[in-house]
């Protein structure tokens, strides 16, 4: 894989402070239309010093070879491009279509980085978004609707977890949160979300189809309960783990699956987690 980054944090450097946020969001206005659209409030931007932006593009730069290497032990070739800028600190990142160079590029708002496994774990479950919506782009989104709807994001989130996992030898809870939360509750978090798997499966199946933008499956409402507190991320990862344990589906595969195909495969797998079945 060979990593094509793009930085305008020194645009940021340059214009945020100034009350210029207009020339800034001019340096890659694809990114900023989708950024606002979908994941912050227009024209919200967090204000950082010079020094902690340094800081923080330092570290996503530093791990960017390690991640590359990574993918390429792995057999991907891809040329993948990755946006680095600041944001309204409200995301770690994701990635979006950008008509003029024809591929989906990784975005890293780079606020939301602190540490090395952090970068490690986040930047590689964005660029297995991005991986997977170049091969299938039917599981992109085009509107609000689309981007909530709990059966893509149960689909979407899964593989880019479970990819994480394969590509970075990680265990469950390391795929999930990195270092993001402190061990003993992403302990507690893991031991609630195992328990409540088929309470879990059994109510995404009754929402597959449901959209609404503050989906409590994939946010942090409420740290005591893992169905409003990214428990959807756990149901994912197991669906797609379990699908490639049965179907013998290696990861290039799995990203290359036809969507009809891979929701039909999903669903059963759900329903199986539902009634408890092995």
């Amino acid at each position: 894989m060979r990593i094509e980054l793009i930085d305008i944090t020194p645009e940021y450097l340059q214009y945020a402070h100034k009350q210029r946020k207009e020339l800034y969001f001019a340096m890659y206005p694809e990114l900023f239309q989708h950024y606002y659209q979908y994941w912050a409030d227009p024209g919200d931007i967090v204000l950082l010093t010079d020094c902690t932006v340094k800081e923080k593009v330092s570290l996503i730069k530093s791990r960017l070879p390690f991640i590359e290497n990574t993918f390429t032990s792995n057999d991907f070739a891809d040329k993948i491009y990755v946006v680095i800028f600041v944001g309204a600190n409200t995301t770690n990142g994701h990635a979006f279509w950008d008509k003029n160079r024809q591929t989906f590029v990784v975005w890293l708002p780079v606020e939301a980085y602190t540490t090395t496994l952090q970068v490690d774990v986040f930047v590689t479950h964005e660029i297995i978004h991005a991986l997977h919506y170049n091969k299938r782009p039917d599981f992109y989104f085009q509107d609000k609707r689309t981007k909530y709807l709990t059966g893509r994001q149960i689909v979407t989130e899964g593989i880019a977890t479970w990819g994480t996992q394969f590509i970075m030898g990680y265990d469950d809870v390391t795929a999930l949160w990195a270092d993001y939360a402190s061990p003993s509750f992403t302990e507690r978090w893991y031991k609630q979300c195992c328990v409540r798997l088929p309470i879990m499966a059994q109510r995404i199946l009754e929402e597959w189809n449901d959209s609404h933008e503050e989906n409590a499956w994939f946010s942090l409402w409420d740290e005591n309960d893992v169905t409003r507190y990214r428990g959807g991320y756990y149901v994912g990862l197991e669906a797609i783990k379990r699908i490639c344990e049965e179907q013998a589906i290696n990861f290039h595969l799995l990203l290359s699956l036809e969507k009809h195909k891979m929701e039909t495969l999903v669903l059963k797998v759900l329903r199986k987690m539902a009634t408890n079945k092995p």
